[in-house]
């Protein structure tokens, strides 16, 4: 194990984070399109079961010459009309 979240959990907690975002309430922000960028490290690493994925956040803000650089990650949500193609 090497502490480091696979690839489908990094997305499922920037998913999370966005749902918990655009249920503010009223009174809230309301978002129509969100963007995100950032940088992830990933790897493939063997597993029992064949290979998975690693993909999170660098561990360390500053790197050194022996670091690969970081892959960069982006995201964008944007909202879909669902009554007939009026957003709010």
């Amino acid at each position: 194990m090497n502490g480091r979240r696979p690839l489908a959990a990094l997305l499922g907690d920037l998913a999370d984070g966005v749902a918990g975002f655009a249920a503010s309430g009223p009174g809230g922000i309301r978002a129509r399109s969100l963007a995100i960028s950032l940088p992830i490290d990933v790897r493939l690493v063997p597993t029992q079961g064949g290979y998975e994925l690693i993909g999170d956040v660098p561990l360390f803000r500053m790197r050194t010459d022996f670091d690969p650089d970081p892959a960069m990650l982006e995201v964008e949500w944007q909202a879909v009309p669902s009554d007939g193609g009026r957003t709010p």
